[in-house]
């Protein structure tokens, strides 16, 4: 029988979003007959590393207790060598890196590894500010990536971006997220969240599940509320996820008068229960997304989705069939888009049943976890054909 393979992650993380939404994924399903792996986050004074790791116990799903220091960008050479040992401590066979820094600091100087390496680069916003975020970006584009044995990525899009740096189109493999559909099965009902969040039962409710940053668009769609305050009186807000932008826009709901149709619930773990308290799913992203997750997983729960048309956002809907996308920072097509859905409940009945067939044809877990495996495997073997020992 072949030897298990040993998988080091690497994940730094500055907020819980999709990508860990994979990782969790793959920590679970991937066979543990063929894959051991050892997730291994950092040592930040960021809350969100600490973050990570609570998510990770929750879910009863594996995290070492070794670190990769990095306080600033001085610890460049120490969170290297703590990779080594890593290395040398678990055996790896393999490094698969989770994010922006993780690819940097493994991708360049990539010679100094003794193992196969994959690095995941999800999502890149086009723009140019801040200038940290773009230079990060080239870096890891131009001089990081190229140097990895093999690249998984979320979308066709995201291709086409590692595409304008040096690295092989044929080291590049596009996984669209797989999701398990017995992860919406549990949850509160949809009357007893109502009721815990105190929205009225009769509420067309427009929900929006992710962190709260200035990229995810939240003030357009108080802006959008707004506009039709008067004409859809029944519309409500439902804003789930935490973030360091909450108070401004708790303050632009009141200054509006918005407050009561504008319900807040900071980090909230039932993800079921919180979609199932919504009729219609809002994303109304601003930079480019990668392939969110969360409108995948609003589709498969049955809501009609509203998107900003940004990055691979269209890659994860039906357009006009189980959502709708509108131009980002367009207050007036998203309002629009929200008066049409709230205001024809057959339209939402028709989309509400094709979301979740088009998620369970189109994004399977177990399709996920068999293209992911395979990189593996042809990662290891590419790195043994260039003189790799192991």
């Amino acid at each position: 029988m072949p030897k298990r393979m040993n998988v080091l992650y690497l994940v730094r993380t500055w907020a819980i979003g999709g990508s860990h939404t994979i990782i969790f994924l793959l920590l679970r399903h991937l066979p543990k007959e063929r894959f051991n792996i050892i997730c291994v986050p950092f040592d930040t004074p960021s809350k969100s590393d600490d973050a990570f790791v609570r998510a990770l116990k929750l879910r009863d799903l594996p995290v070492a207790n070794d670190r990769v220091p990095w306080h600033s960008r001085l610890g460049w050479w120490t969170a290297r060598n703590a990779i080594s040992e890593l290395i040398e401590k678990y055996d790896i066979d393999l490094i698969h890196t989770h994010d922006p820094q993780s690819n940097v600091l493994v991708g360049l100087g990539r010679k100094r590894w003794p193992c196969a390496v994959v690095a995941s680069p999800y999502g890149w916003w086009a723009r140019m500010f801040p200038l940290r975020s773009h230079v990060y970006n080239w870096v890891e584009r131009s001089w990081a990536l190229p140097n990895v044995d093999q690249v998984i990525t979320v979308s066709q899009d995201m291709k086409r971006k590692i595409l304008r740096g040096p690295t092989r189109e044929d080291r590049i493999n596009v996984i669209y997220t797989g999701l398990d559909p017995a992860e919406m099965q549990g949850g509160a009902p949809r009357a007893d969240v109502r009721a815990a969040l105190g929205i009225p039962e009769d509420a067309c409710v427009v929900g929006a599940v992710s962190r709260i940053y200035v990229e995810k668009g939240h003030t357009f769609l108080l802006d959008a509320l707004y506009r039709l305050a008067d004409s859809v009186p029944h519309l409500h807000l439902l804003i789930v996820g935490e973030g360091p932008l909450r108070p401004s826009l708790e303050r632009q709901a009141q200054d509006a008068g918005l407050g009561s149709r504008v319900h807040f619930t900071g980090f909230y773990d039932d993800l079921p229960g919180a979609l199932r308290a919504m009729d219609i799913f809002a994303q109304p992203s601003v930079l480019d997304e990668g392939f969110p997750t969360a409108v995948l997983e609003a589709q498969l729960a049955g809501l009609p989705v509203i998107a900003s048309d940004v990055g691979g956002t269209r890659e994860t809907m039906q357009p006009g069939v189980t959502g709708l996308l509108v131009p980002p920072r367009d207050v007036e097509a998203l309002a629009e888009a929200m008066r049409t859905l709230a205001g024809d409940p057959d339209r939402r009945t028709a989309m509400r049943a094709a979301g979740p067939e088009w998620i369970r044809r189109s994004f399977t877990l177990e399709d996920m976890v068999r293209r992911v495996s395979g990189v593996y495997e042809k990662a290891v073997a590419t790195y043994r054909a260039r003189g790799g020992l192991k």
